[in-house]
């Protein structure tokens, strides 16, 4: 809904995930807000089945962090992104180094890596040299915006505390849930500490 408002009633909006639930669900909600432009396709974000130059604007929202390869991940967005287009990627990323991260930082990194599934976080600079090392993107601009997002992942919390119907009702995800909660706390004051940084490059 947020792409289809900000690029225009005329312009043509491709969502992508390896989902098929998440697609048909995109789709169906799509179509109940009445987004004539927006369709969804189940595709690998590292190897996509677009041509190349096939976009203005590719705009990738929190899907960085889950990727494996983070080289690939940004060479396929840019290889898919028309010349002179808009390239903007929203993504968690680990502090830069120098300085190395500590054994206890390693610790915790790992801590979030295992309990979400996540391969491995990069920095926000790392990001910006990936796209630029693809030579056919200049002058990319990267910066922090855990200022502005840290608050959502108490809030997250806190949803859950004042309508716990959905766990009430499904007693089985109690103990995801507790688990869920407590590594959303743990992710939350690892942005505090600023071992991870709310990543907005572009």
């Amino acid at each position: 809904r947020l792409a289809s408002k900000c690029a225009g009633a005329t312009a043509e909006v491709t969502g992508i995930t390896l989902s098929t639930k998440q697609a048909a669900r995109a789709t169906a909600l799509a179509a109940a807000q009445n987004i004539p432009n927006a369709k969804f396709e189940v595709m690998d974000a590292l190897a996509m089945e677009f041509d190349d130059d096939t976009f203005d604007m590719v705009w990738a929202c929190e899907s960085g962090e889950h990727m494996p390869d983070k080289k690939k991940y940004v060479e396929e967005m840019v290889r898919v992104l028309k010349p002179g287009g808009t390239l903007v990627i929203a993504t968690w990323c680990q502090r830069h180094t120098p300085p190395a991260l500590t054994k206890e930082e390693k610790s915790k990194l790992q801590f979030l890596y295992d309990e979400w599934a996540h391969p491995y976080f990069i920095s926000i600079q790392d990001y910006c040299e990936l796209a630029e090392g693809t030579g056919a993107m200049k002058n990319v601009d990267g910066d922090d915006w855990t200022k502005q997002t840290i608050v959502s992942w108490r809030h997250s919390i806190w949803a859950g505390v004042y309508d716990p119907l959905p766990v009430f009702t499904r007693p089985k995800i109690w103990y995801k849930t507790l688990r869920d909660i407590i590594c959303l706390e743990r992710m939350r004051r690892a942005f505090g500490e600023e071992l991870m940084q709310y990543g907005m490059i572009r």
